[in-house]
């Protein structure tokens, strides 16, 4: 059993899929499928089941994925020990955010203050960058899920409310201002479920006893952008994700009464780590604050 063998199959169970393992690993998917068939074939098990539908992890292979997921925090835990005992001149960071906006302005203060650090950003959507967090697979993650895992401690880095997002051709982009009864009266365009924004304008128009059939679903804000932009549509984002566009207008929503709370998390049970404590300690300047909005 080689140690190689067991990181290719931890990632491929724990991110569903041999490419998604591939990119967390920056290695060749064949690579890793090469290591999880040899690791089977060593011990004569059957850790997957490969089938139309994708990867599914057998009976097995859950427990050797509880087995994997310690021996990944021990690993973590034994370097961020050592590293804690050194300077910060070297070392690294593993950070998962569900935006890389406010998460890259966050990494470029902390290396302006300590170059010698290697910092990986992986991007996925809140829940399962909380996840990350909670099975050890990062060290830190920068998103807009909640905080109220008893496990975790945070600090909040930004706050926003939430904003109507308008085609540039549509009448309604001439408003100063819209609620949320005229925003609804547009072809709406909502966010995947999992999604903290769409979470929020829910709640919102829960609070305004508004119904809305949406046009269309998409899956992240960027697809979320280009349907607005191209006019099939209205969204709604945190105001600070707003980005400058001749095809779109951003409108403050009169009655939000909501805020978007992104904040930087990790385990509070982990040894202290000096690395992380120096990023929990960086401060946003204004500076970067507007590089990432």
């Amino acid at each position: 059993m080689q140690y190689a063998q067991l990181r290719a199959f931890h990632a491929v169970a724990e991110h569903g899929g041999f490419s998604k393992a591939a990119l967390a690993l920056s290695l060749t998917q064949p690579a890793v499928s090469d290591h999880v068939k040899r690791l089977e074939q060593d011990y004569g098990v059957k850790l997957f089941e490969r089938g139309p539908r994708g990867v599914e992890t057998t009976e097995l292979g859950l427990r050797l994925f509880t087995v994997t997921r310690q021996m990944l925090s021990c690993e973590r835990d034994a370097r961020q020990l050592l590293e804690s005992a050194g300077g910060l001149e070297s070392g690294s960071l593993s950070l998962a955010a569900d935006a890389p906006d406010l998460a890259v302005a966050l990494i470029g203060a902390f290396r302006k203050l300590h170059p010698g650090i290697v910092v990986t950003l992986s991007i996925a959507n809140a829940a399962d960058c909380m996840q990350r967090v909670l099975s050890s697979a990062v060290d830190a993650a920068i998103t807009a899920a909640p905080q109220v895992h008893s496990r975790l401690e945070s600090r909040v880095l930004r706050r926003d409310p939430l904003v109507a997002m308008v085609p540039a051709s549509y009448a309604v982009a001439k408003k100063r201002k819209l609620s949320y009864a005229e925003l609804v009266q547009q072809p709406m365009i909502f966010r995947e479920r999992q999604s903290v924004t769409q979470q929020l304008l829910e709640i919102e128009l829960v609070r305004e006893s508004l119904q809305v059939e949406p046009v269309m679903y998409v899956d992240g804000r960027e697809a979320l952008e280009e349907a607005v932009a191209q006019g099939m549509g209205v969204g709604v984002i945190a105001r600070a994700e707003f980005k400058e566009s001749r095809r779109i207008r951003m409108i403050p929503l009169q009655d939000c009464q909501v805020q978007m709370i992104e904040s930087l998390t990790r385990l509070a049970e982990r040894p202290g780590s000096n690395l992380l404590d120096a990023l929990f300690a960086v401060e946003l300047t204004s500076a970067a604050t507007a590089a990432a909005q």
